[in-house]
């Protein structure tokens, strides 16, 4: 993948092209693979050394996990949300930097039977196919609203 932003597509080779198509396609795939809190779908696209940082998180939980870490918290979002669903997807392609960056927002329902519903922007590294960085942004209010209070799965 060169490094034009995904709104320079037309600057770049047709190798290259592919590249930010299959790796767009492979975000799509993932979020829409969480959404359905289908874990083990979404855990097969994921490097070896996938890393999730979540720089908001206010539940006193780590907002950097690596790997194992990562795919714990993960597994453990069917527990605490009895249904969620991704819409308005927008994947915007790569940056300068490599990076997919993706924009979605979120209808789900906790096992509480409170609503939540937010919205993200992600800036998400694919490498060799898999997912390698997801850095994901979102309103930890919404968190805390649909929680009740800071809960910590991981």
């Amino acid at each position: 993948m060169g490094n034009e932003s995904y709104g320079d597509i037309g600057k770049l080779s047709p190798e290259e092209r592919v590249g930010v198509d299959r790796s767009g396609e492979l975000v799509e795939r993932a979020i829409g693979a969480i959404g359905d809190l289908d874990i083990e779908a979404v855990s097969a696209l994921l490097a070896d050394d996938f890393v999730l940082e979540l720089p908001f998180r206010a539940d006193g939980g780590p907002r950097c996990m690596e790997s194992d870490q990562a795919v714990a918290f993960m597994r453990s979002l069917p527990t605490l949300l009895a249904r969620m669903n991704f819409h308005d997807v927008v994947v915007h392609g790569a940056v300068p930097t490599g990076e997919i960056v993706a924009e979605y927002r979120s209808d789900g329902v906790t096992h509480s039977g409170r609503p939540y519903q937010n919205r993200y922007v992600s800036f998400i590294t694919v490498r060799d196919g898999r997912i390698a960085r997801w850095r994901e942004f979102f309103d930890p209010t919404v968190v805390k609203s649909a929680f009740g209070h800071p809960q910590r799965p991981v």
